[in-house]
């Protein structure tokens, strides 16, 4: 897991982003439809998933629990095309499918997380980043008809955390993933 990682820092830093921007976006455009909402958010997960899987193909033969990478890019992807065909007919169904999203991705982070933590320093980044996104799964399914600027506003909110996190982690993977290629540079030399 942690060659996967130490390959594709990235890969982190790139989903920190798209969270964030979708976060500005919904703070920006308070006034936003829930439709334009849900076609934002299913584009995030369309997009995230397909890098998740192009991730753990490239790494196949070396990757660690290689199917909980698969299964989550997979679910993204299934969700937020769902979301993407019907935002209208299917909002509070959508809502839910969000929630449930987050909170499936928030428990995988953590297991990461654990996984990494006797690999590399800084795996906090990404423990925290899946607490925050069970909380906004449970927030969402405790209150799903909650009035839509809110839910904007509290998407956006989780969007920004949760983005800032992923980067901080994708940040320290680089410095663990430069400090091991000169090692092994060092190695080489000798």
């Amino acid at each position: 897991m942690l060659k996967t990682f130490l390959n594709n820092w990235w890969l982190l830093v790139l989903k920190g982003v798209l969270l964030i921007v979708f976060g500005i976006i919904a703070m920006l455009n308070p006034g936003v439809t829930f439709t334009v909402m849900l076609i934002w958010f299913s584009a995030y997960l369309i997009i995230d998933g397909i890098f998740s899987l192009i991730s753990v193909f490239r790494n196949w033969q070396t990757q660690e629990d290689k199917w909980l990478f698969v299964l989550e890019g997979a679910l993204g992807i299934v969700l937020g095309i769902l979301i993407y065909r019907s935002p209208e007919s299917y909002a509070l169904f959508a809502v839910l499918m969000m929630a449930f999203w987050a909170i499936f991705a928030g428990v995988s982070r953590i297991g990461m997380a654990i996984q990494l933590r006797k690999e590399i320093e800084g795996e906090g980044w990404l423990a925290l980043s899946g607490v925050l996104s069970i909380l906004f799964g449970i927030i969402i399914i405790a209150q799903p008809s909650i009035g839509v600027s809110t839910l904007v506003f509290i998407i956006a909110i989780f969007a920004l955390i949760i983005g800032a996190a992923l980067i901080m982690l994708g940040l320290r993977v680089r410095k663990v993933s430069e400090k091991v290629e000169a090692g092994v540079q060092q190695l080489k030399a000798r």
